[in-house]
């Protein structure tokens, strides 16, 4: 294999590469980048077996061929080399990288022990809008979980429903449900699991190049077409909770507050809360929502009050402050709606104005007040 290209374009691609090469795999080939030299095109390719990325450059192929080299450090000698263009020539997997200044060599391995990545047909791909996918994954991606036992939750539930298209995440502890009204979502019949870190990858990888994403459905794998790059994700096997039925209808206990203020007003207080559970107790009565948390270690306490409007009977409850803000931060409202029952139910929070008003839900679980 002997090819020229451009060395900034090559570690621009590289660096793309790098978003799924793991530091900590016990297989050294998944170390490794997959170089393909053909034609006119010089392709790169990585996985860890759950998430693969394929990307793209033109050069000067003077030999087809391919080889894998260690992925870290290659991208690390194509961004410290000085010059706009490199030779890269390989011989019995061994890579030579010359500059007007300079050769660098470093082994690798042989291409056939790469591992086989999923085909990728993208004849009936389903294009979807970058922004659109963008806010569906970080109104969501927050609340997966982290528990590996409960694979299922470790993924965001995306859901075909009529003339649109919803995402789902939970960790048991909390739940963010988003919707698009006006965009069916074609090329899949049934609900997918897709890990959260794939979907937050191709939205932060199209978010500068692209206008649309193109998504193709497989039985184990989805695909997404993002031009000169391709990223394609197996699927978490479910099924996923029924999630609908632990979301509650009849939530009595309803008061809005500002935004700004809770937001403030929950970030301060919780300095001084337990440093495990980050309580902080929500204490409502008519028109006054109080908020206050301790710490037995440093043995501190504190208490704020802001305005609410609330004409219910009053109740305490516990919330972690984390789970609080993270929902507040997405709402893009000024105000925010909570629904409560009691004390150990869950709460329901919208925002009360805005332009997802009609779109987003979140679901919160309170903790036990502390004594």
């Amino acid at each position: 294999m002997k090819f020229a290209t451009s060395r900034v374009e090559l570690s621009d691609r590289l660096q793309i590469i790098l978003s799924v090469i793991s530091s900590k795999t016990t297989l050294p080939i998944l170390a490794n980048v997959l170089i393909k030299a053909d034609g006119e095109t010089i392709s790169l390719s990585a996985t860890d077996l759950d998430l693969s990325i394929t990307t793209s450059l033109s050069g000067k192929i003077a030999k087809p061929g391919q080889t894998t080299v260690h992925a870290r450090t290659f991208a690390e000698i194509i961004r410290e080399l000085p010059g706009d263009e490199i030779m890269c020539t390989e011989q019995n997997n061994r890579l030579e990288i010359r500059t007007e200044r300079g050769v660098y060599k470093i082994s690798g391995m042989a291409a056939d022990e790469f591992p086989r990545l999923p085909d990728i047909k993208t004849a009936s791909q389903t294009r979807i809008p970058t922004e659109q996918l963008a806010e569906m994954v970080k109104k969501t991606a927050y609340a997966v979980s982290q528990d590996e036992t409960r694979p299922a939750l470790n993924g965001i539930l995306w859901q075909p429903v009529k003339d649109g298209m919803r995402m789902v995440a939970t960790d048991g502890h909390r739940l963010a449900r988003f919707v698009v009204a006006d965009n069916r979502l074609t090329g899949v019949e049934e609900d997918i699991i897709l890990p959260a870190k794939a979907l937050q990858l191709v939205t932060k990888m199209a978010a500068d190049t692209e206008n649309e994403i193109g998504v193709t459905f497989g039985e184990k794998n989805t695909v997404f077409n993002l031009g000169h790059t391709t990223i394609t994700s197996r699927l978490i096997e479910g099924p996923y909770p029924n999630y609908e039925q632990v979301i509650p209808a009849d939530n009595d206990k309803i008061f809005t507050v500002d935004v700004g203020e809770l937001t403030g007003g929950v970030r301060r207080v919780s300095i001084l809360s337990n440093s495990l559970t980050r309580q902080v107790k929500f204490s409502l009565s008519k028109d006054t929502l109080e908020l206050s948390a301790t710490n037995q270690d440093v043995g501190g306490e504190a208490r704020e009050k802001i305005p609410c409007n609330y004409s219910g009977e009053d109740i305490e409850i516990g919330y972690n402050a984390g789970y609080v803000l993270d929902i507040l931060k997405n709402l893009q409202s000024e105000k925010a709606e909570f629904s409560l029952s009691t004390s150990i139910a869950a709460g329901v929070i919208k925002a009360c104005d805005g332009p997802i008003k009609d779109n987003y839900l979140c679901l919160i679980m309170p903790l036990r007040l502390a004594e």
